[in-house]
């Protein structure tokens, strides 16, 4: 039985390096932020029927890597229960296991990152500043102990 690994949190935390150590190992990375680049919105929000259009692209992606058996890396903040348990129930549905990583940093570890982004041309590399940071930080729904996630700090 395939993994679906959905990965959990805000900007900056480390989400996209992990997806690539999984992808590197063979596992195919699902990826919001370039899909939206790909779609042409670089450093703006897409109207929500676009996310929504793209994020079932994405979920039809995996559904067809699971079927062959492959490993699947949900690259995306997924900050809420509902939106991780729609993609765990999408990847369940579709015959796989799920592993929920949710990575942690400080808030000021988090702006580091950020700042260290600013100017760079690529889709990974989402930048927003501090008061914005820490406003979308306060929305980050911890996972529920039913959720049986693992906790990585990375930083």
């Amino acid at each position: 039985m395939p993994v679906v690994t959905i990965l959990s949190g805000p900007v900056a935390v480390g989400k996209t390096t992990t997806a690539r150590a999984l992808e590197a190992a063979g596992a195919l990375r699902l990826s919001m932020d370039e899909a939206q680049w790909e779609a042409g919105y670089r450093g703006a929000f897409p109207p929500v029927e676009v996310v929504a259009a793209l994020e079932r692209a994405l979920q039809a992606r995996m559904v067809e890597a699971i079927a062959v058996g492959r490993p699947v890396v949900v690259d995306m903040s997924l900050t809420t229960r509902a939106v991780r348990d729609a993609w765990r129930r999408a990847a369940e549905a579709a015959g796989a296991s799920v592993e929920l990583v949710v990575l942690t940093a400080p808030v000021d570890v988090l702006w580091e990152r950020v700042r260290a982004r600013e100017g760079l041309e690529d889709p990974n590399a989402f930048t927003l500043d501090r008061a914005a940071l820490e406003a979308y930080v306060a929305t980050v729904e911890p996972p529920h102990p039913d959720e049986r996630a693992r906790i990585v700090a990375t930083g």
